[in-house]
């Protein structure tokens, strides 16, 4: 992420800095993980609201700092196949790593937020 692209965000939103910020730290602190879900932030741990969680992911977005991925999990939390950059690309039926077929009706989809560099 550009710190000149941050900086310019955070000045034009001041509102949002801190969780902003604070987004962006994550990445930096685990660069071995490809992406995060917004939830991670709705700790106590950060004491940020729902709603600036969720405006700062958005301002993030639109400033093309962030891209959603989509994850397929099983029941249990794993991750199921590859990650999608559409929902619509998502196909009917995945396949856990033990081979077993499953519609995805039975899975969750979960949007998680990935870095663009």
């Amino acid at each position: 992420m550009s710190d000149e692209k941050l900086n310019l965000l955070v000045n034009d939103y001041p509102e949002y800095s801190e969780v902003i910020k604070a987004i962006s730290d994550w990445f930096r602190e685990h660069a071995d993980q490809r992406a995060i879900r917004m939830d991670e932030f709705y700790s106590n741990q950060f004491g940020f609201s729902i709603e600036d969680v969720n405006a700062a992911f958005m301002l993030m977005r639109q400033q093309s700092m962030l891209k959603t991925i989509y994850r397929v999990l099983d029941d249990d939390g794993s991750k199921i196949g590859k990650d999608f950059e559409n929902y619509s690309e998502i196909p009917d039926e995945v396949s856990t790593i033990w081979g077993v077929k499953k519609e995805t009706k039975d899975v969750f989809v979960v949007p998680f937020y990935s870095l663009l560099h």
